[in-house]
């Protein structure tokens, strides 16, 4: 009988996709530190760029087309349940959505796809948070898809 296979965090991702991030937040030290981060990563991630309010996450949305949006919880509750609100209405892109936490807490659970604590991040963690993130994007689109397909089957056997 053979034993589980595990994956360990410090192994090479398989993944090959040019990844895309906008990190979102309001404390310019913190954000520093994640973007240093990102950027070690030249090989894996193709563009970083940052945003501080609202209005500027959309409009580099439209510019750029990121697939992965950083989020700090430092914005507040409001401003980030509106955000994840915006980033998913937009139906058309795949974006995956990383919230990054100080905190255990639980205030924000519906619109995020993958969470991340501040304390000991490093750049193999941020970047298997991002491709957790997209893989899980992925799936939530391909059952989407599925359900509504199967909804309308069901509905034309029945009428």
């Amino acid at each position: 009988m053979e034993g589980i296979k595990t994956l360990s965090l410090g192994k090479k991702a398989n993944l090959n996709h040019d990844i895309s991030v906008l990190l979102v937040g309001n404390n310019p030290i913190e954000m520093s530190s994640i973007y240093d981060k990102l950027s070690k990563l030249k090989g894996k991630i193709k563009r970083i760029e940052t945003a501080f309010t609202q209005e500027d996450v959309l409009s580099k949305i439209t510019l750029m087309h990121p697939n992965c949006i950083v989020l700090d919880d430092n914005l507040g509750i409001a401003p980030l349940k509106t955000i994840i609100k915006n980033v998913n209405a937009l139906s058309k892109d795949m974006i995956s959505i990383t919230l990054l936490k100080s905190d255990n807490r639980e205030e924000i659970t519906s619109g995020v796809q993958e969470y991340l604590m501040k304390d000991g991040i490093s750049e193999l963690r941020i970047y298997n948070a991002l491709r957790n993130a997209l893989k899980f994007k992925k799936t939530q689109q391909y059952f989407k898809i599925k359900y509504r397909s199967g909804k309308r089957s069901l509905k034309r056997m029945f009428i």
